[in-house]
């Protein structure tokens, strides 16, 4: 469902990514660990189309995304690390607004737009605009926007910023059940348990580089915090000095 070639993007002399190349067929969650700066969000950016990449070639359903950008983005549904919402408009009203974009028949989206309602929980708010949500809100409306049009592709920054863990969990089974219905998921995390949970692989990246792959069997080792801090060449810090 998706395969990126040696992709590479700089932001003047930074290189934030670095001759990367993955692919994550369907039913897949592919996770994205790394830290700070490794250049996780800059290639979701690449792959939602949001950043044009400096070199290397990036194919959703076998369709090059520099070729085909609209059919491209038609299979792809994209959440940032920041959701932003237009703030005069209710989630209702924005969820009917992607829906139509997305060509969803107007009867199914209401039923898909109530059965999320209920899903996350959205009762009694989903109406009032959405200027007046909090972040955990705004999320579960453009999580819910990414689900709505059942795409073949979901491209995820920090799902779980700002999610209590009832609906944290309920995020992870929707993931699930998208990729056992066919659907390819790859999204960003800092958290180890998250990559630990319910990915299927996870990609370790440092300094735009993907270093390593790790399947799922070995995804679930004790040692994984360990492994990680041993080949980003990262680590907590002693802190112990300030107290004494």
């Amino acid at each position: 469902m998706l395969r990126l070639e040696e992709l590479s993007k700089s932001y003047g002399d930074k290189l934030a990514v670095d001759g990367l190349s993955l692919s994550v067929p369907p039913g897949e969650i592919f996770g994205l660990l790394g830290p700070n700066g490794a250049g996780k969000t800059t290639t979701l950016k690449m792959i939602s189309g949001l950043v044009i990449p400096d070199s290397g070639r990036i194919f959703v359903d076998s369709m090059d995304a520099a070729e085909e950008p609209e059919r491209v983005r038609a299979r792809t549904a994209y959440v940032p690390d920041e959701p932003n919402l237009y703030p005069r408009l209710s989630g209702r009203e924005f969820l009917r607004f992607i829906g139509r974009m997305r060509d969803v028949p107007p009867a199914e989206l209401e039923e898909r737009i109530n059965f999320h309602e209920e899903l996350f929980n959205m009762g009694g708010w989903l109406d009032s605009r959405a200027e007046g949500y909090s972040h955990g809100m705004t999320q579960r409306v453009v999580l819910s926007a990414a689900f709505i049009s059942r795409p073949g592709l979901y491209v995820i920054d920090e799902p779980h910023v700002g999610l209590d863990p009832a609906t944290a969990e309920t995020f992870n089974r929707m993931a699930g059940a998208a990729a056992a219905a066919g659907a390819a998921v790859i999204l960003s995390t800092h958290t180890l348990p998250v990559a630990h949970q319910f990915c299927h692989r996870m990609g370790i990246i440092h300094e735009g580089r993907m270093i390593k792959v790790l399947r799922s069997e070995e995804i679930m080792r004790d040692d994984l915090q360990d492994l990680f801090f041993s080949i980003t060449g990262t680590g907590p810090a002693d802190v112990r000095s300030f107290f004494v």
